[in-house]
């Protein structure tokens, strides 16, 4: 089982085909922010997608087989999209919702606005199995003091809340607890600086099932978006 998280960047563009590149990663489940749905004939036809108010883009969970039950998270409309998938055709017994979060920076900064988005989604957590997927706009996995990148006490926060309250773990610091963190984003204003801010949180009880977690980088990936995709791999 296969997720990817994927920002494309303004909803891509038809001249470089970020579509055709991620379905050579062959995902289960596609969880896209900025971005437009994907061509009428393309291997990701199912899913849900709802666009962001006074954007040319939106966010979606896509399939290539299956159905997804939309579930709505209130306030975030073209920034989340949520999904139950049925239960008998994925890896756990409980009801699976997944999500695909793309942070806007609201009224308060993104570490704000996250905190909102946890309490939003913590009723729809509870007696099922949760992942989240997408563009946090922070830190998607803890930082040791030695990196670059600072790492600040908010962030920690809410990744506390996402292990405490949700029961998650970071996909990719799981699989490389002793690395820094991969770079994600490419920002435009500085593309060296190895900021971290996509990611998959999974449940920490399918950490024995959680068998790859990487960003997939290199120069035919930076043509096409200033962040990187990445994939989770459950077996």
């Amino acid at each position: 089982m296969r997720f990817v998280t994927y920002n494309f960047l303004a909803g891509g563009s038809a001249a470089r085909d970020a579509w055709k590149a991620v379905s050579r990663l062959r995902p289960d489940i596609l969880l896209g922010q900025e971005c437009r749905q994907p061509p009428s004939d393309h291997v990701l036809r199912g899913g849900l997608w709802s666009g962001a108010a006074l954007r040319r883009w939106g966010t979606g969970i896509f399939l290539p087989r299956g159905e997804i039950r939309s579930l709505e998270v209130a306030g975030f409309a073209g920034w989340i999209a949520g999904g139950e998938l049925p239960r008998a055709t994925w890896l756990t017994r409980r009801p699976l919702r997944v999500f695909s979060i793309h942070c806007p920076r609201g009224d308060g900064g993104y570490v704000k606005t996250m905190h909102a988005i946890i309490d939003a989604l913590a009723p729809l957590a509870a007696a099922a199995d949760v992942v989240l997927g997408g563009d946090f706009n922070v830190a998607s996995g803890v930082r040791s003091p030695r990196e670059e990148v600072p790492f600040s006490k908010g962030e920690r926060f809410l990744l506390d809340r996402l292990s405490g309250e949700l029961d998650l773990m970071a996909c990719w610091r799981a699989m490389h607890p002793h690395r820094p963190l991969a770079q994600t984003l490419r920002w435009t204003g500085n593309r060296s600086t190895p900021y971290h801010c996509d990611g998959i949180f999974a449940p920490r009880s399918w950490r024995s099932r959680l068998v790859r977690c990487d960003v997939i980088a290199g120069p035919a990936w930076e043509v096409l978006s200033d962040h990187n995709p990445v994939v989770a791999d459950f077996a």
